[in-house]
């Protein structure tokens, strides 16, 4: 599979068009070039920059997660985690970070003040180990959505490791235009206190697994 993946990025493909051509997922592609880059390290065979040229590095020393909208029904997140927040999880589970199984939490936090927990309905994502990006796909228009990045404890909680801000995606019919006027105008006639339509969030909380 990885002969297929480097050839076809030779030919300037992405990683999202790649999956698609090979039937497969998005994180499997990255997760298999990544570790195809790693191996040709360790082997001493990867390229040196040429003096003076300047290299993305494949990641950065700090923990933070985007969340993007793609489209009305599409949203793109990417994350870094830093070496201290991996052995501040791995040092709060009891367990090494590459043995607990990585989770990416959708919340659809529309029209509410988001305390953590109550979400209008939440989705998990199941990922794939050295995986820093996905695609989500067939999500709500005109809808907003943040996401966070976790773990499953040993005792099968889930526990958030970074947050990401909210993020709104777009409008898809015209009659979707006037959505939340009614909450618009009860907060400039002094109705509520609060805008509704704001999303406000705590601090990470901690999860526990309910049946």
């Amino acid at each position: 599979m990885i002969e297929e993946i480097l050839k076809l990025r030779k030919q300037g493909l992405s990683f999202r068009k790649i999956a698609q051509a090979l039937n497969t997922t998005v994180g499997k592609v990255h997760y298999r070039y990544k570790k195809h880059e790693e191996l040709q390290h360790q082997k001493g065979q990867a390229k040196p920059a040429a003096k003076g040229e300047w290299q993305l590095p494949g990641s950065y020393p700090v923990t933070e997660i985007t969340l993007l909208p793609q489209g009305p029904t599409t949203l793109y997140a990417f994350w870094d985690t830093s070496e201290q927040t991996r052995g501040l999880v791995s040092y709060q589970t009891d367990k090494d970070w590459e043995q607990l199984e990585k989770r990416l939490r959708l919340y659809d936090v529309t029209s509410l003040l988001f305390d953590g927990r109550r979400a209008n309905r939440y989705v998990d994502i199941h990922l794939p180990e050295m995986t820093n990006n996905w695609l989500i796909e067939h999500v709500e228009p005109n809808c907003t959505y943040l996401i966070d990045l976790g773990v499953i404890t040993p005792s099968g909680a889930f526990l958030p490791v970074v947050r990401s801000t909210p993020i709104e995606t777009p409008r898809q019919r015209n009659d979707q235009y006037n959505f939340r006027k009614e909450d618009v105008l009860d907060w400039q006639y002094g109705l509520s206190e609060e805008p509704k339509w704001l999303e406000h969030f705590s601090t990470y909380s901690y999860y526990e697994k309910t049946k």
